[in-house]
């Protein structure tokens, strides 16, 4: 029985990994769409004429953010997991604990989750004829 737990745990321990992996990806994703404006606003300051295929740093975000919210997801899952485990024990002080994961869990999921909302109307208005753009509330 105990080796079958110790399996188990090493499984959830890789797929954390895994998991984290995607949120550094996200990190370095992010990293370089920072690199593009900042390129694009030395050009712009410096007088240059920008290039008229100018990089769009949108489909980056929108991947880097997809990676974060779907590393969360796998976060607060397992923060669930752990608390409904939690609550078959007899330690309040873990149980009390696994709780305040799971509350951390979502609000941080739920802040991506704004934030992909966000860039993604952001997006939308940016793309939309300026007469539209009055409209979007």
């Amino acid at each position: 029985m105990e080796r079958k737990t110790l399996k188990e745990q090493l499984g959830t321990v890789n797929q954390s990994l895994f998991y984290l992996m995607l949120i550094i990806l996200s990190v370095l994703l992010s990293f370089w769409s920072v690199l593009i404006q900042r390129e694009q606003l030395e050009e712009t300051l410096a007088g240059e004429p920008q290039e008229a295929i100018v990089p769009d740093v949108f489909p980056i975000r929108l991947i880097a953010s997809a990676l974060v919210v779907s590393a969360l997801g796998f976060f607060f899952c397992l923060a669930l997991r752990t608390c409904r485990d939690a609550a078959g024990g007899n330690d309040p002080t873990v149980q009390k604990s696994a709780e305040m994961n799971v509350w951390a869990s979502l609000f941080v999921l739920a802040a991506a989750l704004i934030r992909l909302y966000d860039l993604d109307f952001r997006e939308g208005v940016r793309r939309c004829p300026p007469a539209e753009n009055l409209h979007k509330g």
